[in-house]
């Protein structure tokens, strides 16, 4: 009997090792590399432009508007490549060519130029913006389609998506924690200096944590033999009713964190009469919480399913929020919500990573055509357009109630357009969002394989 060569796919297929801890520690790594950058730009972004580059919020919210109108063109472009490329070398390649290229610009986008006055330091801080948002797209939509390419088998998605979430808790708890007393340290109390430094170990850590994914992490899911058009892709896609619900859920989720996570420093400072130092330690011990939820969540998904999970999740966070917006200020009900809120976010961040991958292949089984590149980017690109959208609403908002860039102290009003800014609209935000995929998304195919 003759014996035939293997294909190229069935011979990488079969050199790819089993799927086991060591992989799953390793992509876990990634999110917790990508969450630092995520914490730092999420809590501390705006803060860094207005109270230390002393940008006027009108001024920031224009430059988080046009650094993100690139990224609604590389996200999707990085997506599609990565589904006409072949199987087994789909994401990887592009994660690490991605890799040190972001790395550089994480040091670059902290670097403030051009003194303390004239348009220069403006321009500077857009492209140095804009070059960190492509670089980020390109190896975060590599990573996150890593979700779907693994494995094909949800059991092991969801075991992912705990990862990411863990991951992710530790990397916002080290920024939390460490990101303003690290930056004084260094800087001797001139924090751009000291952000420029910090942002240089960062880099090194980000660079490092991200080689493990690219190093480690393996390629074994299912791709097409042939190049398909773009259009055939977006046409399967766009038809996934259950990936394009879920997504609009999560432009609320994301929309309701920029706020509420942007607006916290401002509230600790001038609400409640903290320094911003305060603000880390209700970060880290939000996280800490949100670290916990994350491990029971695996647990819980398989009784109530990825969707019930999630939906109820999103909603408990809502009335934690609406329940400190109905209640006098305070440090015990600020510590209580954002305690309660934490539990509740990692209750729910894995469900929705796994719904999400989940949905994606339902629409591959539906449709034929496998899309995990460009669902991801799409998904990416949406998060990002409503963190940057949410980041310039709330710019605008505080600048609408009279926030002074650089003022120890704070107005009334401005005080007032603070509580809004972290409170309210978040709170409206979550609910609805979790009304939402409780209303409206379908029941995956295989949820009942993961309870």
């Amino acid at each position: 009997m003759q014996i035939l060569p293997l294909s190229p796919v069935a011979a990488d297929t079969a050199r790819t090792p089993a799927f086991g801890t060591r992989e799953l520690l390793a992509f876990g790594a990634g999110d917790l590399a990508f969450n630092i950058i995520w914490g730092l730009m999420l809590s501390y972004l705006e803060y860094f432009y207005t109270d230390i580059c002393l940008f006027p919020p009108a001024s920031v919210a224009l430059i988080l508007l046009c650094a993100r109108a690139i990224s609604i063109v590389a996200d999707p472009v990085v997506g599609m490549v990565i589904d006409r490329r072949p199987a087994g070398r789909q994401a990887l390649p592009l994660l690490r060519a991605g890799l040190l290229p972001f790395a550089f610009m994480i040091v670059l986008a902290f670097v403030p130029m051009g003194g303390q006055a004239g348009v220069a330091r403006y321009v500077w801080a857009c492209v140095t913006y804009m070059g960190l948002c492509v670089t980020y797209s390109v190896t975060n939509t590599a990573y996150g389609a890593l979700t779907s390419l693994i494995s094909d088998d949800p059991a092991i998605r969801l075991r992912l998506a705990s990862a990411r979430m863990v991951g992710a808790g530790c990397g916002t708890l080290l920024i939390a924690v460490l990101a303003l007393p690290a930056v004084d340290w260094l800087g001797h109390g001139d924090r751009r200096h000291g952000f420029m430094l910090f942002m240089m170990i960062v880099a090194v850590v980000v660079a490092a944590l991200l080689g493990l994914v690219a190093t480690l992490c393996h390629e074994r899911a299912r791709a097409h033999r042939d190049r398909l058009p773009v259009r055939v892709l977006a046409r399967a896609l766009l038809r996934n009713g259950g990936w394009l619900r879920l997504t609009g859920a999560m432009i609320l989720v994301m929309l309701g964190s920029t706020f509420m996570f942007g607006a916290l420093v401002y509230y600790v400072r001038f609400v409640l009469g903290g320094s911003d130092h305060d603000a880390g330690w209700i970060l880290g011990a939000m996280n800490v919480l949100g670290l916990c939820g994350s491990a029971c969540s695996a647990t819980l998904a398989r009784r109530w399913g990825n969707r019930g999970l999630m939906g109820v999740g999103t909603c408990l966070c809502g009335m934690w929020l609406a329940l400190a917006w109905l209640c006098p200020p305070s440090w015990a009900v600020t510590v209580a919500a954002m305690c309660l809120f934490g539990l509740c976010l990692g209750l729910c961040n894995p469900a929705c990573f796994a719904l999400l991958a989940q949905y994606v292949e339902d629409g591959a089984r539906e449709s034929g055509v496998r899309t995990a590149g460009l669902a991801w980017a799409l998904n990416s690109t949406a998060s990002k357009l409503a963190f940057d959208g949410g980041g310039s609403m709330l710019a605008w908002l505080l600048a609408g109630y009279g926030l002074v860039a650089g003022d120890h102290a704070q107005a009334v009003a401005a005080r007032a357009g603070i509580g809004v800014g972290f409170l309210a609209i978040p709170a409206c935000a979550f609910v609805a969002a979790g009304v939402a995929v409780l209303l409206l998304c379908p029941c995956p195919a295989r949820e009942d394989e993961n309870r």
